[in-house]
């Protein structure tokens, strides 16, 4: 959902190896819930538990995680 233009949805991306693995490398914004999901599949790895990408929305001005992802 956009109001004004305003990013909705992010992906947090982890780094996956050497002496920073599981620090943040960096994040990705979308417009749109559908535009998250589709990247976050494109990512998502089973077998790298908690370094997958973290999903976040924002709401009332605040990133709120998405805890289904």
């Amino acid at each position: 959902m956009v109001l004004g233009g305003a990013i909705m949805y992010k992906l947090r991306i982890y780094k996956l190896s050497g002496v920073d693995k599981g620090n943040l490398d960096h994040e990705e914004l979308f417009d749109t819930k559908e535009q998250m999901d589709k990247r976050y599949d494109e990512l998502f790895k089973k077998d790298l538990y908690g370094l997958n990408p973290t999903a976040w929305e924002q709401k009332n001005g605040e990133w709120k995680r998405l805890e289904e992802y």
